[in-house]
C-alpha cells in the first residue's frame, strides 16, 4: 500500500466526520448517482427473509477498517439490516456502540436489536462456511465490496489478485442477492474489467464502470456497478 506524505481534502474530512478512511465518499458518490438506496425496504408490511422492518438489507464485504459500514448505518437511520464480513476487525465499534446498535461477532446469531440490525462475521468469503453464514443472513438487497488484495508493487500481479477477489465478490452476490438487487465492487484497472462486465451483464440490468472523485489521482482503481440484478437466467433483466 502506497504511504501519501500529506493528507488531502478527503482525509481530512474523514477524519472530521469520524470515518477511518477517505474511501467512505467514494461509496457516497456511487450510492448517490446510481439511487442505490432509494426506496430500499421502504414499503410497510411484512418484511421478507433478510429484511428486518421496514429497510434494508445491505451486505458490506471487505469492510475493514469499517468505513462503508458506518456510513451505510447512518444513512439508515436505525432501519433495516447490515452486515459486516472481513478477516480483520473493524475500527468502528465505538461509533456502533454509542448509536445503540448491537453486533454480533463471528457466527453467533443477533440478538433482538436496538435500530437496525448489525451483524459483523469474521472471515474470508473464500472460505464455505463464511459464505454459507451469508446466504443464512440474506437475502441482501445491496452488497457493496471495497476489498482489495494485498499489493506487492507490481502491477500486473495486483491486478491478478484483484480479479480474482472480484471474481469472488461477484460469485457470492449471485448467491446472497434479492430480484432487483445491486452490486458495488472495487477492481485494479488491468483490462479484466470489460470481461467482468460482460459476465455482470448477464445477471443484471445494468452494469457499467465508474471511478469517483475521492479516487486519488494516481490510483489504478475503479468500480463495477451493477443493478437490476436477475435471479435466474429465465427472469427478464
Amino acid at each position: 500500500m502506497a504511504e501519501y506524505a500529506r493528507p488531502d481534502y478527503w482525509t481530512l474530512r474523514a477524519k472530521k466526520e469520524g470515518y477511518p478512511a477517505r474511501s467512505v465518499y467514494k461509496l457516497e458518490e456511487i450510492v448517490r448517482k446510481f439511487g442505490l438506496m432509494n426506496g430500499l425496504g421502504g414499503r410497510r408490511g411484512t418484511p421478507e427473509r433478510g429484511q428486518t422492518g421496514a429497510g434494508p438489507a445491505i451486505l458490506d464485504v471487505g469492510a475493514a477498517p469499517g468505513s462503508w459500514s458506518l456510513w451505510l448505518l447512518r444513512q439508515m437511520k436505525g432501519r433495516g439490516k447490515l452486515v459486516a464480513v472481513d478477516i480483520q476487525d473493524l475500527d468502528i465499534m465505538p461509533q456502533i456502540e454509542a448509536m445503540g446498535l448491537h453486533k454480533a461477532m463471528g457466527a453467533t446469531k443477533v440478538d433482538e436489536p436496538i435500530g437496525a440490525h448489525f451483524t459483523f462475521v469474521k472471515g474470508s468469503i473464500l472460505d464455505e462456511p463464511v459464505r454459507a453464514r451469508l446466504r443464512e443472513l440474506g437475502p441482501f438487497q445491496l452488497v457493496v465490496s471495497d476489498a482489495a488484495p494485498a499489493t506487492s508493487g507490481n502491477r500486473l500481479v495486483d491486478q491478478a489478485r484483484s480479479e480474482e477477489l472480484v471474481e469472488a465478490v461477484i460469485g457470492l452476490a449471485l448467491q446472497v442477492l434479492a430480484p432487483g438487487g445491486a452490486l458495488v465492487t472495487k477492481i485494479f484497472q488491468g483490462g479484466e474489467e470489460r470481461r467482468l462486465l460482460t459476465e455482470l451483464r448477464g445477471h443484471f440490468a445494468q452494469a457499467r464502470a465508474f471511478k469517483p472523485q475521492a479516487c486519488r489521482s494516481e490510483s489504478f482503481e475503479t468500480y463495477l456497478v451493477a443493478t437490476g440484478f436477475c435471479k435466474s437466467p429465465e427472469q427478464a433483466c
